[in-house]
């Protein structure tokens, strides 16, 4: 197996946990940022519509919710905290603590399980003008003391693994070992 990182690490253990939404991991080499973007669904009457924020209105009988979480570094990456669930800032040299990544995970897995019930409910509500996920941070901290506390938060560090393509002066080195022909 390769050299664990951020994604590798975050895909593994949201396997573990077995969560109740959908996730696919997006990495962005040049702006040196990880998205979650994840996904979860609630099964409702086939006559209640709802809008999102697009316009777009719900298919029959399920109304779905769909979100992203990002970590990033702020000296490569121009990323509005406002356009995600949680945005983490962090230095992309030095990495992000396993036992970090851990808590947001499980964070987010109680997040949702709750936003599933606060759209039941949204549901249900005629008056209701807007269903959105509330981030608690101070829950966020509370659990990573709690691993602290308990000898279980894992400080050990996990590199951002980005493919980090080649500069124009190494393909032109390439490009003069091959003789100047371009190989397909």
């Amino acid at each position: 197996m390769s050299k664990e990182n951020i994604t590798g690490f975050i895909d593994s253990e949201l396997k573990d946990l077995l969560p109740n939404f959908k996730w696919r991991l997006v990495r962005d080499s040049r702006k040196k940022l990880v998205e979650l973007y994840f996904t979860f669904h609630v099964k409702t009457e086939k006559e209640i519509q709802v809008q999102d924020m697009l316009g777009q209105n719900n298919e029959p009988g399920i109304v779905q919710f769909e979100d992203i979480i990002c970590f990033y570094d702020p000296a490569v990456s121009h990323v509005k905290p406002q356009n995600y669930l949680k945005a983490f800032s962090f230095d992309s040299h030095v990495g992000l603590e396993k036992g970090f990544l851990e808590a947001v995970l499980r964070q987010l897995n109680l997040i949702t399980k709750q936003g599933m019930v606060e759209l039941r409910d949204f549901l249900s509500d005629d008056f209701a003008g807007e269903y959105y996920l509330k981030w608690q941070d101070q829950q966020m901290e509370g659990l990573i003391q709690t691993l602290k506390d308990t000898g279980r938060y894992d400080d050990s560090l996990l590199p951002l693994d980005l493919d980090e393509e080649e500069s124009f002066f190494e393909k032109l080195a390439k490009d003069e070992a091959d003789g100047g022909v371009e190989r397909i």
